[in-house]
């Protein structure tokens, strides 16, 4: 058990952003330890990195045992005798929890007048991460863009544990903020591992309108089981959101969308619920199976001629297994914007994706992804994303992946060659 729980440690690098993004290191300080085991190549997070994420930031098992900075106490442990005719006590990160990410990238456009574009900086994340005792934890970060030298926060919640602290078991939190949202099939922060965003979290039937990736504020439940024998389980998530992608709100109807996934055989989407090893070894052993479903609906205020509303729906089903240094993943996902207005019409749209990472070696991952989405009122879209990403060292990664899309066509219906590609480069501190 007690190599488990070192496994567990390696949390290391929290959660990127919606832009292509690695782990942070704040939980590396707080523990001491590489970021290694719980993540495949960051920022892609294995079995144990899940479970750490779904017990709110911290280690399933022996928290405080692990703990190589404490954190500080704000009161006396004795007040909780005295609540409520007392401040329940709290406590904050010992070191401050702040990391951050540069990143540069070289684009290439091969079929442009400018072939190769320097972005040095690309962008520049500071990162906010931790918990605070048993039941309250929180995340943010804050985006400044190279090119354009805007400064824009990606997201800011906290999260508050409503059940009781047991093992394996964390069925009701809260999240408050501005939020990525569990609506979202695979998450663009730490599940994908190259650039482009995965269409069937960015795929959008009206241009401009809502996709599953956009962070929004609200509020959010969920939680996680793990399930018999300390294996697989299931997740759940429920929510409300104002719908404007973190803008002020411009109708009187919130968002709001649903989420659940099974997982059988492999770690416990919580981690253990006692004293045991099921599920030891990381990504390398991980053998499972998870099947999920989500749905999502909303209405917006476009800016499109004619339109005063649009009232939409996301739906859609995915599959994620894992088969040692293998991972296959995939989703369908199908929206219906209602488009109102004296302009009325219904558009529609499906997209499909399936991509495959492999552990090549612990610092090598190449990954293939082949992506297709159709629209009932305009061109379909079909496009091959291979990738490689390569750990120098343990807080630098090099990426380069290449875009090749098939048939695409200008407004006009020319052909057109719109294969692009990019290697970046992003170091962590």
């Amino acid at each position: 058990m007690k190599n488990t729980l070192r496994a567990c440690l390696a949390i290391g690098f929290v959660l990127g952003l919606a832009a292509p993004s690695l782990a942070i290191p704040v939980f590396a300080r707080r523990y001491q330890t590489a970021c290694t085991t719980c993540h495949v190549v960051e920022p892609k997070l294995n079995a144990f990195g899940i479970a750490f994420r779904n017990n709110g930031y911290r280690i399933p098992l022996g928290e405080e045992k692990l703990v190589t900075t404490p954190d500080t106490a704000l009161g006396a442990p004795a007040w909780k005798q005295l609540w409520p005719k007392a401040v329940w006590p709290g406590s904050i990160p010992g070191l401050p929890p702040i990391a951050m990410r540069v990143s540069s990238e070289a684009g290439l456009q091969p079929a442009n007048a400018v072939k190769l574009n320097f972005n040095f900086p690309s962008g520049v994340n500071v990162y906010f991460a931790g918990s605070e005792g048993a039941g309250i934890s929180f995340f943010g970060n804050i985006f400044i863009s190279g090119a354009a030298g805007t400064v824009s926060i990606d997201r800011a919640y906290v999260q508050f544990r409503l059940s009781p602290d047991r093992p394996g078991r964390n069925p009701l939190m809260l999240k408050v903020g501005r939020i990525e949202t569990r609506a979202e099939p695979f998450s663009n922060t730490f599940k994908k591992a190259g650039s482009l965003a995965l269409n069937v979290s960015d795929f959008r039937p009206v241009t401009g309108a809502f996709g599953l990736r956009d962070r929004d504020a609200g509020i959010e439940a969920w939680g996680g089981v793990t399930g018999p024998h300390d294996h697989g389980g299931l997740e759940y998530a429920v929510g409300v959101v104002q719908g404007t992608a973190g803008r002020a709100e411009n109708n009187n109807f919130k968002d709001y969308y649903g989420a659940v996934s099974y997982k059988v055989s492999g770690l416990g989407v919580v981690g253990p619920r006692g004293d045991s090893s099921a599920g030891s070894g990381a990504s390398m052993t991980e053998r499972s199976f998870a099947l999920g479903a989500f749905s999502y609906t909303g209405r917006a205020q476009p800016t499109i001629t004619g339109v005063i509303e649009d009232r939409f729906t996301r739906t859609g089903v995915k599959a994620d297994v894992w088969f040692g240094k293998l991972n296959v993943f995939g989703a369908h996902a199908r929206g219906t914007d209602e488009l109102l207005g004296s302009a009325s019409r219904t558009v529609t749209a499906r997209a499909s994706m399936v991509q495959a990472d492999y552990l090549l070696l612990p610092w090598v991952m190449p990954t293939v992804r082949m992506e297709k989405t159709t629209f009932s009122d305009r061109q379909n879209v079909l496009v091959l994303v291979p990738s490689l990403s390569l750990l120098v060292r343990a807080n630098v990664r090099v990426l380069a992946e290449g875009r090749f899309y098939s048939d695409a066509r200008s407004a006009s219906g020319a052909r057109v060659n719109a294969n692009d590609g990019v290697v970046r480069l992003e170091v962590l501190f």
